[in-house]
C-alpha cells in the first residue's frame, strides 16, 4: 500500500502489536484527519540500524555494511517518489 506524502501528515513511530511486525508508523490523512498506522520491520530478521529513536530491538542490529549494500540493491524497486509505504520505512529508518 502506498500513501502519497502530499496527502498525508507524518505523527511518528511505535512499537507495533501486529504479530512478527517491528514497528507502526503513524500517519494521519489531512483530507478527513484519519489515523493511519503502517507496519513495518520483521522482529524474526536483523537489520542494519534503528532510527526511529524508539530502539526496541538492539539485539536484531547487526551493522554489516555489505548486508545493507545488498538489502538495498534488491528492495529499492518497491519505492515510489512521492510516496510512503511500509518499504519506505523499512528502507529509509532501519537499513
Amino acid at each position: 500500500m502506498y500513501y502519497k506524502i502530499s496527502e498525508h501528515k507524518f505523527i511518528n513511530f511505535e512499537k507495533s502489536k501486529r504479530q512478527n511486525k517491528m514497528y507502526n508508523a503513524v500517519i494521519m490523512r489531512k483530507s478527513d484527519n484519519k489515523i493511519i498506522k503502517i507496519p513495518f520491520g520483521d522482529k524474526r530478521y536483523e537489520n542494519y540500524r534503528d532510527k526511529t529513536g524508539i530502539d526496541a530491538y538492539p539485539h536484531l542490529i547487526h551493522g554489516d555494511e555489505s548486508r545493507r549494500t545488498k538489502y538495498k540493491q534488491r528492495h529499492k524497486v518497491y519505492l515510489r517518489d512521492g510516496y510512503w509505504s511500509p518499504s519506505h520505512f523499512s528502507y529509509y529508518y532501519l537499513w
